[in-house]
Parts: structure tokens; sequence; C-alpha cells
């Protein structure tokens, strides 16, 4: 059975006649099941007929084959033929000598030679800890280039190959293998190449997709039974569940997410357990796959075009991954150019692009990666992904990282070290950053804005120091207030979200200094008359030195929390709910002000519900509430309050006391007898 699509003729088992691809092309497929003659790579023949025997030889056999000077291409990865890498590695042949050896992703040490004078030269496509001593050392050259132009590259000749090298699974009854855990250009090299060999091997999965070959398509064969790389499967700490954590309060339910292989990526899957109806779209799928689909969280109703099941290039993880993915309907795998093309992803409604850095300058335009990153093509394999989500309708590009480094120096930085550090630009595409110490939404925001919402994610004994930096360079208002110690007593697990009236979701969290200019919004969005209600006085304007004291408190004798709405990627404060302590009246005077827009949908009963909860829990017993008598929509609020409230009139505001000490009291609602 055949499927013919643009660019590539690619082949799957499936008994479907019509599909439609990643792509959106309309693909037809033939009835594996009819015996009819067909066309593979020029060669006409019966599609169940096939001679395998007659194909296979052994690896003396094969390096025998090969010539000096040939240019040889091997399958990437996990997938890497390792009997006849190390076969070529370990050979002494005359004419296994001066090879140049390709590929994508060079992972194991299938190529290690004990001469001092090795026979080949690699040329890879990827960066990181499994090749890049090498490269430094100028012993393996790397190729930079576009994920989108890797086929070009080969179609074109710009890379020649002269040998193709594929391990594959064993083939079907029809004479069909499956490229497994590896599609990266393996179908169009094979085109190019004179001398095509697949190493097969049992231990290689069967996956679907755009993932079969036929048998046909190979000169030779060489049967393996070498075990497949896996990777060690570490534990996270508590610093990246909490990265975790905080980029899954990021991530709705429905969306399609790109996660990637390393710990902080086991600690967001983790997270997303509890999601409904995702979908994951990557270039490498890792063990955090299975936890997600036994979960629930993946849904298996939603269509793959769309950005549902799992869909990615390459596999790379345990043993129990490999036999998970084999033949299993959730994953599907097509080549990495096409899945990483931001136009072709970019209908996907909601795609969240994970970035995990090293360290990032703190206008979240530039990053340093980790050197221990193996990317394909280097930066550029994540960064199209995060241009994908920026222009997805609801999508979201996110870079995460640790607040300090090993040394515990700040990761966030006012500018990188040129001299030191390799920079690369996110090309303005990335509008969330997550440390373990909260996100900073940086969309639609100035180098002011920016600096503010950084410091407040930075580790606290770094804050002091950065806003000094950023007032040097004038980033930031030479009075701008940020107290360490406050900061510090930042309460993270105050953080909650609650669904209100008409559907109203709300994020309810602690203030921040950064919330300054949200915070100046919601205040000149009131009338005349609810700011006097707010304030008892005409307050007209509200300028920046009054506000960012305002924002600026030390969450213990004053503690203040907001209420957002997110749209898009746009965060709104529409409602804000205070205490702080009163010594005259030796409570604790509470305080409240709500956006009209979303009055009425039991926003503020929320709120105060909440500070009494909030005090309730630091050993606070008394709150005193002053409200002007004709403010009849907070003394509504306070009158559906489960606490017994005791009035007097001070002045011209009316009073009320609020005994935390007391058991709450249930009230009649309306419509209930």
């Amino acid at each position: 059975m055949i499927i013919v699509c643009k660019y590539i003729l690619s082949r799957v088992i499936i008994n479907f006649k019509h599909v439609k691809m990643m792509d959106g092309n309309d693909c037809m497929i033939n009835n594996p099941d009819r015996h009819s003659k067909v066309n593979i790579m020029g060669k006409d023949l019966m599609a169940s007929q096939f001679d395998y025997h007659a194909k296979v030889i052994s690896t003396d056999q094969l390096l025998e084959k090969l010539k000096p000077g040939q240019k040889i291409f091997v399958s990437s990865g996990v997938a890497a033929p390792g009997k006849v890498l190390s076969a070529i590695a370990g050979s002494d042949a005359r004419n296994i000598r001066d090879l140049e050896i390709i590929q994508l992703i060079t992972l194991g040490k299938y190529l290690t030679s004990s001469s001092e004078a090795r026979k080949y030269r690699l040329k890879t496509f990827n960066i990181g800890e499994s090749i890049g001593k090498e490269i430094a050392e100028g012993k393996v050259d790397f190729i930079p280039a576009n994920l989108m132009e890797l086929p070009y590259i080969f179609l074109s000749g710009a890379v020649a190959v002269d040998v193709a090298i594929i391990q594959t699974s064993v083939p079907g009854e029809n004479g069909f293998v499956s490229m497994g855990v590896a599609v990266d250009v393996a179908n169009i090299v094979i085109k190019q190449a004179s001398l095509v060999i697949a190493e097969i091997n049992p231990n290689m999965p069967v996956t679907l997709g755009e993932t079969f070959l036929h048998i046909s398509s190979f000169d030779y064969v060489v049967e393996s039974d070498w075990p497949l790389m896996e990777r060690e499967n570490k534990p996270y700490d508590v610093i990246l569940d909490r990265i975790g954590w905080n980029i899954s309060n990021l991530i709705e339910d429905s969306s399609t997410v790109v996660l990637h292989v390393g710990r902080i990526f086991n600690a967001v899957a983790e997270h997303l357990k509890n999601k409904k109806n995702l979908g994951i779209l990557t270039h490498v799928v890792s063990d955090w796959a299975i936890g997600l689909v036994k979960s629930g969280a993946i849904s298996l109703d939603r269509s793959r075009y769309n950005g549902g099941l799992i869909t990615a290039s390459y596999c790379y993880g345990s043993h129990a991954l490999y036999e998970y993915v084999n033949r299993n309907p959730v994953f599907e795998f097509y080549p990495i150019a096409r899945l990483s093309n931001p136009f072709v992803v970019r209908r996907i409604k909601s795609l969240i692009s994970i970035m995990n850095v090293k360290k990032i300058d703190i206008s979240g335009e530039s990053v340093i990666f980790h050197s221990g990153d193996n990317l394909l093509t280097g930066y550029e394999s994540k960064l199209n992904f995060a241009v994908a989500a920026t222009i997805s309708k609801k999508g979201k590009a996110i870079v995460a990282l640790n607040s300090v480094d090993k040394q515990g120096k700040s990761n966030i930085v006012i500018k990188h070290d040129c001299d030191i550090d390799n920079p690369h630009s996110t090309l303005g595409v990335v509008k969330y950053i997550v440390t373990e110490y909260g996100v900073a939404n940086l969309f639609g925001k100035s180098i002011r804005e920016r600096a503010i919402a950084m410091i407040d994610i930075a580790h606290p004994a770094h804050r002091e120091s950065l806003l000094e930096q950023a007032k040097a360079l004038n980033y930031v208002y030479p009075d701008q207030i940020y107290v360490a110690r406050h900061a510090a007593n930042y309460p993270a697990l105050l953080e909650t979200r609650k669904s209100l009236k008409d559907g109203l979701e709300i994020k309810i969290r602690p203030i921040k200094p950064s919330d300054e200019d949200m915070m100046r919004h919601l205040f000149y969005n009131f009338s005349d008359e609810s700011k006097y209600f707010r304030y008892f006085a005409s307050k007209p304007v509200m300028p920046h030195k009054e506000m960012q004291k305002y924002v600026s408190i030390d969450y213990e004798d004053f503690m203040s929390v907001v209420a957002l709405v997110e749209k898009g990627r746009n965060e709104r404060i529409i409602a804000e709910a205070r205490y702080a302590y009163d010594k005259r009246s030796d409570a604790y005077e509470i305080a409240f002000i709500v956006d009209e827009e979303f009055q009425g949908k039991g926003v503020a009963t929320f709120m105060l519900n909440y500070l009494i909860k909030i005090a309730r829990d630091r050993g606070i017993k008394w709150f005193i509430a002053y409200v002007l008598p004709r403010n009849e929509a907070m003394l509504k609020v306070f009158e559906k309050s489960k606490i017994e409230a005791t009035r007097s009139y001070e002045d011209d505001a009316l009073a009320i006391r609020f005994n935390l000490t007391q058991t709450d009291v249930e009230r009649d609602t309306p419509g209930t007898k």
C-alpha cells in the first residue's frame, strides 16, 4: 500500500482509502490487501512479493562495498545503525579511509576509534552534550541550518550522499519496514544515494505516520539485535517542580503543548495530568508521554490535524517508552521539517511552546542556552516552535529557567557578557518567562515594565542589585521602590483560580510591585463616585509615586490580593482586596475595589471570603471596614459574609467589625428558605 503525497513518497500500513496529512495535503492510499502492481523507488513489482533473504549481508561484506572518500548518511539519534557504525570505527581495512559520515543528531559512542588518526570525519546538524566537546576540539563539523531547509539541503546536493544506512524495524508480511523512533530526512536521502543499506533490528518499534519504507528501497540488509540507546530518567528537584507548576498554570484545557526531553519537561508533564483534551506536538517524545496518556490528559478524540494526540519526529527515552509507542495509534511520527514549520502548525489554535534556557536578559529578548542541550540545527530548533506559538491564535511562547545557577549567580541579567557567553535573540516571540518565583508576562510591555516584571521573578537575593543596575541604565524610574525583604515574603501558595457567574474565570494572587501599571489602569477605569467610595475623598489622579508605594507591601502587616482575567496573551487586573493593621481600632482594616464592568458577578464576595481565610490562617482575630452609607454594593457584600458583624458610626462612615474567631454562620440565599 502506498501513499503518494506532495514532496515526499510516504508509505503506511492503514486501511483507510483517503486521509488528510499533517500539512493538510490530501493523500490517496491504496488497499494493502490487493495484490496490485505498484511502483516503488522506480521499480515495478508485486506488492506482496519481495526477496528479503537475498539482500542480507554481513558487516564485513558491507565494509567491502565502501570506497575511500564516500559520503555516508546514517539515521539519527536512537535510530543510529550502531552495529554498522561500530564496524566502520573498528575497521583497519584499506578502503575505510577518508570517509565522511553525515548524521542529523549524534548520540551514543558508536563512532569511537582507538586509532589516533581516525579514518572518517563526522558532519552533524546538532550541538550539545553528545557532540559539543568534539565540535569544540575541531574533530567534528557542525552544519548550521534552518529546520525547514533540511530536505532541500539534501535534495539540492548541497550535502551530497553516496551511501545511506538506515536502522529500521523488521519487515512485515507485505515488505514494509518502519523507521521507528527517528523520522528525519531518510526517505529523501535514500533517493539520492547510490547504495542504500537497512540495518534491520527487532528492537526497533513499529511506529505510525510517515515512517514506512518498502524493503525494495534497500540494496542490502544487515541484521542486528543491538539494544536501542536509552536515556536515564533522572528525578527533578523541588525547584523544577515549582517551575513546572507555574508553567502548567499557563496551559489551558484543549491546548497543544510542545514538550522536549529533560527534567523540566518531566515536571511540566506531571502537572499537566489533571488537564483535559490536550495534544502534544514536538520534535522529540520522551517518557513523560506515557504518564500523560495514561492520566487521560491526552484526548483520544481530537483531530491530529488540529493539534490532537501526540505527533513527533523522534523518540528518546527508556525501553518502556519504545515498547509503548510500538504500533500505538496515539503516536505518529513525521519529518521534523514539517512539524517545525510555523506556517504549517500555526493552524493549531492554542499552541504552547516551552523553551528551557540557562540565562536571559532583563528585557526577555536575549537568551543563553545550556551547553548540555542536544539541539538539532542549534538554538533554531526550539525557536521555530516558539514562532509558531506566537502566530497561533491563542498560542503562548514560554521560556523557563532556574533563578540562579549552581554558583548562586542570577540567571536573569541586565546584559549578557558577550566575551564569555554566546547570546541568541528570541526575535521578540517570547511572551512569558517562568522561574520558581513566578511568571513574568512580557506581552505588550515596555522595557521599564519588563524590567520590573523580571526582577519580580528573580531570586530575592539578587532583586535589589538588578534594580540598581536597571536604574543606572535608565531602564526604570530613578525613584523606583523595591524592598527585597518584602519580595522574599511573597506568599506564592496563595495563588489560585476561581470560576464565577456567567463563566467568569479569574486568577487570584498576591499583589506584586510589577502590578503598578495594571493597578493604575484599574484606578482610571473607575467613575468619580467609585473612587470617592474607595478613598473617601475626590481623587482624580494616581501618579507613579503613589501607586508604587501602594503595590509594595510586606505581606505581613499588609496583605493585598488581586483578581486577574486573561484574554489571549493579555492579563488585566479587575479587582483588589487588602487588609492592613490599624492601631487605632486594634484590628486589620479591609478595603475592596472591583472594576465596574465585573461588579455583580461575585468577585468581591469571593475575595472577602478569601481574605478571611488568609487572615484566620495567620491568626488574625479582627477585621474592620469603613463604608460610606451610600455604598450599597459594598454593604451587600458584607451582609453576605458568613461572619456576624457589628456596626457603628464613625464620622460619616459605617464601621463594620468582624470577629474572625467566630464560627461561620450559614445565611439564606435568594430563592431558599
